[in-house]
């Protein structure tokens, strides 16, 4: 049995480019910062005797998660001249 679809050429892909790569290691970081403030959100929110809204750690710990998920949606959409 013949399958003429089975064996196409792999288009080669361009190297990447160390500008592209930085690129991706900054989304990583900024999705790691992101992560890690979330976990500072539920850290701060939630205690061993339930959850706690109001206080200034709380805030705090939002704060950063809303600035963390910008500075992350930003790094993922923005590929040409993006202002922050």
């Amino acid at each position: 049995m013949h399958l003429p679809f089975l064996r196409k050429p792999m288009k080669k892909s361009a190297p990447l480019t160390l500008g592209q790569g930085l690129k991706w290691v900054i989304r990583i970081l900024a999705f790691l910062a992101m992560a890690a403030s979330l976990i500072g959100v539920y850290q701060t929110h939630i205690t061993g005797a339930g959850a706690h809204f109001g206080t200034t750690p709380a805030s705090m710990a939002l704060i950063a998660f809303a600035l963390t998920t910008h500075l992350w949606i930003k790094t993922m959409t923005c590929d040409g001249q993006c202002s922050l």
